[in-house]
């Protein structure tokens, strides 16, 4: 079994994280079904503001303008019958490709950005400070968010696990393989980020090795 943490920091960088005033603004990755919710789930429980992308998203679609462009790229076929973008729709729209992706990105992710910003500045005037802010991202480093962050953690599991997980979703492993053919893989994602955590047991040993990680700031 493999050590349940592994950073790829320097101790020089992680001493600038330690002595840093302002929140730490952690990037939250992993492959799809490792367990990232479970992690925001144990942060939260810790007190640490997390906020993940896609429920950003997911509001940003009401938006007039961001609405009208996907339908211009995508179709009125995306909408639902109160002529409302329906999620479902759109990923099948948009993932039927890279080329359906990168359309869908290029409109969906400069508006998430500005909205991670502006969540993790009301996070920075709270009383307290919280000590840390978590931003999952499932594309961390596919679209180069990254360099928004102070710090990249990605939660790891093994393949079996993983499709385990998303088969109880009702993903079927086709729809598993196309997925994960439109992002980095585990093993990438893991050599990229600057801690991982492997997400090998139970969601509680998950939650016990998580707590340790907070520690330290």
């Amino acid at each position: 079994m493999k050590k349940s943490i592994q950073t790829h920091l320097s101790p020089a960088k992680l001493a600038r994280l330690l002595k840093q005033k302002s929140p730490l603004k952690i990037g939250l990755t992993g492959g799809i079904g490792a367990g990232k919710s479970s992690a925001l789930k144990a942060f939260q429980e810790r007190k640490i503001p997390v906020l993940q992308t896609d429920l950003l998203s997911h509001l940003l679609l009401h938006d007039r303008k961001i609405k009208a462009r996907l339908v211009k790229v995508f179709g009125k076929d995306i909408l639902d019958a109160d002529i409302v973008i329906d999620r479902k729709k759109l990923a099948q729209a948009a993932f039927q490709s890279s080329h359906g992706q990168k359309k869908l990105n290029a409109i969906m992710h400069p508006a998430v950005r500005r909205g991670v910003a502006r969540w993790v500045k009301q996070q920075a005037q709270q009383k307290p400070v919280p000590r840390l802010v978590v931003v999952e991202v499932p594309l961390l480093f596919e679209r180069g968010f990254y360099r928004f962050f102070d710090g990249t953690l990605s939660i790891s599991a093994v393949a079996k696990s993983r499709q385990k997980r998303l088969k109880k979703r009702g993903w079927s492993l086709s729809e598993i393989r196309r997925r994960e053919a439109l992002q980095w893989s585990q093993e990438r994602k893991n050599q990229k980020a600057d801690w991982v955590i492997f997400n090998q047991s139970t969601e509680k040993d998950l939650k016990y090795v998580l707590y340790n990680w907070v520690a330290q700031f």
